[in-house]
């Protein structure tokens, strides 16, 4: 090994020994491409990287282009194996120093190499790239790619088009042809290709598309179901071939896809496109998360991507979507199939002189806000109504479509629409109660279903399927998508892995290290709670870092132990917690009702069952949720615990018993009938 081997490695295990943050960056993906890093003037991508604010804000430094990752002194450099290479000082502008590379004749950055003799004597100097191994990442794969120079590399084949790439005449035998490989995975990136645009819209006659197209690649978790069976909508050969390339324009909206190489390298006079930034592309089905509260409910912004017109007619307002007033109650064949009475519409609760309640949209199973205009039974007022005294609905859920076509993993025959169910009959003690498959939740709303397959999905998780989110705990330009079926990664709230079948998230369009369950992010920005009497905010692993949002922490050598006000047990500040900075604090996600595991069940009477003994009707409770303290099961005698999680109870009789004890005695009573 020789000695400037030994040298570097002894830096790299220096390196590897330091915390380093390894999550990509979140700047705007275009400005990634467009961003040069000042030491190496290699483009950002992905690549985490730091700017000196206090000197000039736009000075931008790949993370291992610091003076403190950069080795300062070179011994026996294969270019200049005689004499030592010592760091340049470097400047602290933005602008280029003066000097060219010795190999490359390219520009140096602002951080380079040079003979340890001096000017005088030796006039060596080597840019970073030609001096070291400088690894940036790209959305293109999922390892740090090597930045190479040298004059034979459009020999290669580029992995992501599929295509080798023309030297042309004027590059021949220059040494500054730069490329980008993983040797370890024999994946090459031509640097066109890597400084593809984010965003597209097709303009060619034949193959327009009204919607923009993202840069994706076949290798991403989300892209793997999309890809199934599918062909390049421009030369119709399948995805898994793979001398096509990995690279491929997608529209999220409609699946329409094309590989790279049909849309850039084919003949203009046969297609064309124009790039467009992905902050000012208009994309369908993007939702902006998180919702303000937790009475904003996110079916009133996706629901408007499905269903158009009066009925669901929205006006913009910053960044989410608000309904309209247009009607006063639901037409007849609309109330047929969501309800068996007469809808009546409130508009913004107009001539509603009662206090302001809480109430619980059937549909959704979220909260109502007092100000929003809503859907109840006109049978409501009847004392024997039973569940029609509590049922009411969003004005968006009121015309949920009919049908609807999802790529969940679990539910692969997409021939099977799943139909839209006010009433889930499970042939059960409790049939209104189902199992979602995305969110692994008990949920008694309005499902989507395929009966044939026994799979059903509550309405919030069958919208939200094939929706593109942002979320501003990552990057308001960067576009997750859904990823349906199994990831080993974890999610950055809850730091869980997404289960197989169940396992349901959204990933990044433009880094890797980014993935979040479905219902993780749907937690709202502020909710509130009867221990505080402030709104409580969502404290992401972005507000932790800036040392403004939470009292707790005090500084970055020192940090209190947190713990939550409700199950008073310890809270990881890594992962995502509320918190209220005038009262000092926190509570785990898991411990507000509303957002639990219990929160897509709406208790009361839209789950009522009949038991032997009593005569009353018993409506579904939280467990321990009556008057805040124990009490007794009428069957079994014993005390109904909160890890029982729900109970029956007839508020009338002061009767109340264990879910499995209902359970038990109806089946026994179906036995006894049969």
């Amino acid at each position: 090994m020789t000695s400037f081997r030994r040298e570097f490695l002894k830096y790299r295990r220096e390196e590897h020994t330091r915390p380093i943050f390894e999550v990509e960056n979140k700047i705007d993906p275009d400005y990634g491409k467009s961003w040069l890093c000042n030491a190496c003037r290699l483009p950002i991508f992905s690549t985490p990287f730091v700017t000196t604010t206090t000197v000039d804000p736009s000075v931008l430094l790949h993370d291992q282009c610091t003076n403190d990752h950069l080795p300062p002194i070179l011994k026996a450099h294969p270019l200049h194996p005689g004499k030592d290479l010592i760091l340049h000082p470097g400047t602290t502008t933005s602008s280029p120093s003066l000097y060219n590379c010795n190999r490359c004749d390219s520009i140096c950055g602002s951080r380079f190499y040079i003979c340890g003799c001096g000017y005088d004597n030796c006039e060596i100097k080597l840019d970073l790239s030609c001096a070291l191994t400088i690894k940036i990442l790209h959305k293109s794969h999922a390892h740090r790619l090597t930045a190479i120079k040298g004059k034979s590399l459009s020999s290669l084949f580029c992995t992501a088009c599929g295509t080798q790439h023309q030297l042309l005449p004027d590059d021949r035998g220059k040494w500054d042809l730069l490329s980008y490989v993983c040797s370890p995975c024999d994946f090459w990136i031509h640097p066109d290709c890597a400084l593809l645009p984010n965003a597209i819209i097709l303009i060619g006659h034949k193959h327009h598309h009204p919607h923009p197209l993202l840069l994706t690649y076949s290798d991403l978790a989300y892209s793997h179901r999309v890809l199934i069976g599918k062909k390049c909508a421009i030369c119709d050969h399948p995805y898994d071939n793979k001398s096509d390339g990995s690279g491929f324009y997608l529209c999220y909206h409609c699946r329409y896809s094309a590989h790279i190489k049909c849309v850039v390298y084919s003949d203009p006079h046969h297609i064309s496109f124009k790039p467009v930034l992905i902050r000012a592309a208009q994309i369908p089905n993007l939702v902006r998360l998180p919702m303000p509260n937790e009475y904003t409910s996110v079916m009133k912004t996706v629901v408007t991507n499905y269903v158009g017109g009066d009925n669901c007619s929205n006006s913009n307002n910053g960044d989410h979507t608000t309904i309209t007033s247009t009607s006063t109650i639901t037409d007849d064949h609309q109330s047929d199939k969501i309800h068996e009475h007469p809808l009546i519409f409130h508009d913004h609760h107009q001539g509603d002189h009662q206090p302001a309640v809480a109430r619980v949209c059937n549909a959704c199973v979220q909260l109502i806000s007092p100000s929003d205009p809503f859907y109840s039974c006109a049978n409501n007022n009847n004392e024997l109504a039973g569940p029609c005294i509590d049922f009411f609905l969003h004005r968006c859920c009121a015309h949920l479509p009919a049908t609807l076509i999802t790529d969940h993993w679990a539910h692969r025959d997409n021939s099977h629409p799943l139909t839209l169910l006010s009433k889930v009959d499970m042939h059960s003690p409790f049939n209104n109660m189902f199992l979602c498959y995305v969110c692994n939740r008990q949920c008694n709303g309005f499902a989507y279903a395929c009966e044939e397959c026994g799979y059903y999905l509550d309405v919030v998780c069958a919208i939200m399927s094939s929706a593109s989110i942002t979320h501003d705990a990552h990057a308001k330009s960067h576009i997750l998508q859904p990823i349906l079926g199994f990831t080993s990664q974890t999610c950055i709230c809850c730091a869980q892995n997404l289960r197989p079948l169940y396992g349901v998230g959204y990933g990044c369009n433009n880094c890797r290290n980014f993935i979040i369950h479905a219902m993780c992010a749907l937690l709202p920005d502020t909710v509130t709670h009867k221990f505080d009497r402030h709104p409580l905010k969502l404290i992401t692993t972005t507000t932790t870092t800036t040392l403004d949002h939470h009292p707790s922490v005090v500084s970055d050598q020192e940090e209190e132990p947190m713990f939550c006000e409700i199950c008073e047990r310890d809270i990881d500040n890594r992962l995502w917690y509320y918190g209220c900075k005038e009262c000092d604090q926190c509570f785990h996600t898991r411990c507000i009702p509303t957002l639990d595991h219990l929160s897509k069940i709406k208790f009361g009477f839209t789950t009522t069952v009949r038991v032997p003994g009593h005569d009353c009707p018993l409506a579904c409770v939280r467990a321990l949720s009556v008057h805040g303290y124990p009490c007794q099961c009428g069957h079994c005698e014993r005390i109904i615990r909160e890890y029982d999680k729900i109970a029956f109870e007839c508020s009338e009789c002061y009767f109340r018993i264990h879910k499995k004890c209902a359970k038990e005695l109806l089946l026994r009573t179906s036995v006894q009938k049969s």
